[in-house]
């Protein structure tokens, strides 16, 4: 009784220990991918606000932070 007891005990804890490492390995993923995100950062050519590489617009090369900065650009040409 106390051995089946005692193993029961034990498979509680090892689930635990792992349900922690896959909860703390997502968490982990999650804020991985969220710095990737923000590791490519461009300076709008127009106002000089760094944005993400991936939300910025761009046209011959220069970054935008949107598309009324673009135009403006534009218009200066």
């Amino acid at each position: 009784m106390n051995l089946i007891r005692l193993i029961v005990i034990a498979l509680i804890i090892y689930l635990l220990i792992q349900i922690v490492k896959r909860w703390l390995a997502n968490k982990n993923a999650q804020a991985s991918s969220q710095q990737d995100k923000l590791k490519n950062m461009v300076r709008c050519k127009v106002c000089q606000l760094h944005i993400p590489e991936a939300e910025a617009l761009q046209r011959d090369g220069d970054f935008f932070c949107s598309q009324e900065h673009l135009n403006l650009n534009s218009e200066q040409d």
